[in-house]
């Protein structure tokens, strides 16, 4: 009976934590606040009619000032734990700055191809891209060199 229970609890506590991964990536997760601005992410499966469906890590960053603000940084990404952008040679293609008004919160989404989303992954299976042979995923992903000047 000792080990039913605790098979039984096992599974409970197994199947509660597969739960809370699952609903996780898609609520909002601090990156990095400061007096100025707070950013945050989250990850979001994008749909689409005309190409093969995709999960982007989706940014958010909130203006706490009255201030327009210029917020820059250097985005760098590891897939299939390897960093892509890591070399001091590619860091032009990893920079990023936008301008955020007073107050304002700026939001990426799946349909604006800016700076304000990085690519996850294919969320399609394999059996529905042909071409593809493997899936490859975004496993780490961190804004370095946050700089914020006042406009």
């Amino acid at each position: 009976m000792n080990f039913k229970n605790t098979f039984l609890y096992l599974v409970i506590l197994l199947l509660f934590n597969t739960n809370l991964r699952a609903e996780s990536p898609s609520n909002w997760t601090d990156l990095y606040t400061d007096n100025d601005i707070k950013i945050e992410y989250k990850y979001t499966n994008c749909e689409y009619d005309d190409r093969y469906n995709q999960e982007f890590v989706i940014l958010q960053i909130i203006n706490l000032t009255n201030k327009s603000l210029t917020v820059s940084w250097n985005n760098q990404s590891w897939y299939d734990n390897k960093c892509v952008n890591c070399d001091e040679d590619r860091t032009n293609e990893s920079y990023t700055e936008v301008i955020i008004d007073a107050n304002q919160i700026l939001t990426g989404d799946c349909s604006t191809q800016n700076n304000l989303r990085i690519f996850s992954k294919f969320s399609d299976s394999l059996e529905n891209m042909p071409g593809i042979k493997k899936i490859v995923e975004l496993t780490k992903f961190k804004l370095q060199n946050i700089n914020i000047s006042y406009e």
